[in-house]
């Protein structure tokens, strides 16, 4: 069932194959399946040839371990179908039958089809956010489907989720496309040991809560409030076309793993066509991969006693509107390691803050830098290759921007390829990234092929 990517960087390829096989498994015997169609009738039997309609029927009936099978075709999802409301959240798919260590409770587009869950009708009261899906039970897994169309509805400084990681742990979401909507794609505070895998959020943009600006609005967002928190990774994940950034850590306690994602165009409107290249109207922040930090304010003293190292590893950054990869005032290092940046703001930007009560900009301290590479960047005036890092306090090896002076000088023929078409490559029919040539080093650029991603 799980194709493993053929791109650069074979062990994740092991890793993840491990992963799955313990985490993922199929389901347990004597697991019931229910199918959901959008021709279907709630008062059915659930059957393959007699489906619900709705998800909230299908939750209503299964158990730990069960799995739900989406018919392709659109849902439409109206207040209705709200299945829970807290203080602040309609939580509207509030997924809680989890599974177990011997099966997840599953939640998947049926093999060959392609759902759409369309939420552009909630409204509810005005006054609450949106979690289209949220995970409230551990070992749930999400598969094969797209969430478009999630509105907010609150003025203010707030945000809706297509997928809101509220609780659970040991949680798979793969192959999942959130766009063209005014919510976060992913957003997660609470749980361990999840894994984001092979999943896309673009066109995301709130012009509703604070005017046009767009901020609040990431493609994905991992905010953890606890140190014990831990084991979350993403991998294989793209984002653009979001109005705010691509990946974003800040107030995350406990570290996170990111890699083999990429992040283009963030921090501008979307456009109606999701491959354009040549539109460009700002929007929010605008970062490619926000990597910790707790802000220049009194939130610093939130950091815990030991500050978590973000590892992001075998990424790319393409022209985002700030920068490409970004320390965000962090308190301490993170790791960087084979990473390609092109045409951002900045292309690796280390800035770091002086100390939790000390509200002041300094260049980074602590961050391991290795086999990066920075092609061109696009603020002539104040962006660079490599900005805002203290050398001497933190670890530079193999990057084509070494501060000794042995800088790499990179060309178009340095690279298999430029052709920014192949940003928008179509997934495999498992949601697998297939190989490009984009920003990978040439073989005959007699460069080192470790460098990059």
């Amino acid at each position: 069932m799980y194709k493993i990517p053929t791109y650069r960087g074979f062990w994740w390829r092991w890793v993840v194959f491990a992963w799955l096989s313990v985490f993922a498994a199929p389901m347990s015997i004597g697991a019931k399946v229910v199918f959901v169609s959008p021709t279907g009738d709630d008062k059915a039997e659930g059957t393959i040839l007699h489906p619900l309609a709705t998800l909230p029927e299908a939750h209503a009936r299964i158990q730990s371990g069960d799995t739900v099978y989406f018919r392709g075709g659109t849902y439409h999802v109206d207040d209705a179908q709200i299945m829970r409301v807290s203080r602040n959240y309609c939580l509207v798919f509030s997924l809680t039958k989890g599974g177990s260590s011997k099966g997840h409770t599953c939640f998947m587009g049926y093999p060959g089809e392609r759902p759409v869950f369309d939420f552009s009708a909630l409204y509810y009261d005005g006054r609450h956010r949106f979690a289209a899906f949220s995970l409230d039970a551990d070992y749930l897994h999400l598969r094969n489907f797209e969430i478009v169309g999630v509105p907010v509805r609150v003025k203010g400084h707030t945000q809706s989720e297509c997928v809101s990681a509220a609780y659970g742990s040991h949680c798979i979401v793969e192959n999942l496309a959130m766009h063209d909507g005014m919510a976060i794609g992913y957003y997660q505070k609470h749980g361990s040991d999840n894994l984001v895998i092979n999943c896309d959020a673009y066109n995301n943009y709130d012009d509703f809560s604070e005017g046009e600006y767009g901020g609040n609005v990431d493609g994905f967002g991992f905010h953890l409030n606890e140190t014990s928190e831990t084991g979350n990774r993403i991998q294989g994940c793209r984002a653009w076309r979001n109005s705010d950034d691509g990946f974003d850590l800040i107030n995350c306690n406990t570290s996170v793993e990111i890699s083999h994602c990429w992040a283009f165009f963030n921090g501008f409107k979307p456009t109606a066509d999701k491959c354009d290249t040549l539109t460009f109207e700002r929007a929010g922040d605008g970062n490619g991969f926000k990597a910790g930090g707790w802000g220049m304010g009194r939130y610093a003293s939130r950091c815990p006693e030991i500050c978590p190292e973000h590892r992001i590893l075998n990424s790319m950054a393409y022209r985002n509107k700030a920068n490409g990869f970004y320390a965000n005032h962090h308190l301490a290092g993170c790791v960087w390691k084979n990473n390609t940046a092109w045409a951002n703001s900045s292309n690796f930007n280390m800035v770091n803050r002086k100390s939790r009560g000390e509200a002041v900009d300094v260049p980074g301290y602590g961050h391991v830098l290795q086999d990066n590479l920075s092609y061109e960047f696009a603020n002539k005036k104040n962006g660079g290759h490599l900005v805002m890092c203290d050398a001497e306090k933190s670890s530079l090896e193999n990057n084509s921007f070494q501060p000794d002076g042995s800088n790499v000088q990179l060309y178009p023929s340095s690279f298999v390829s430029l052709r920014l078409a192949e940003l928008f490559v179509e997934r495999d029919a498992e949601g697998n990234l297939p190989p490009v040539g984009l920003l990978h080093l040439d073989n005959q650029s007699g460069l080192p092929s470790n460098m990059g991603w």
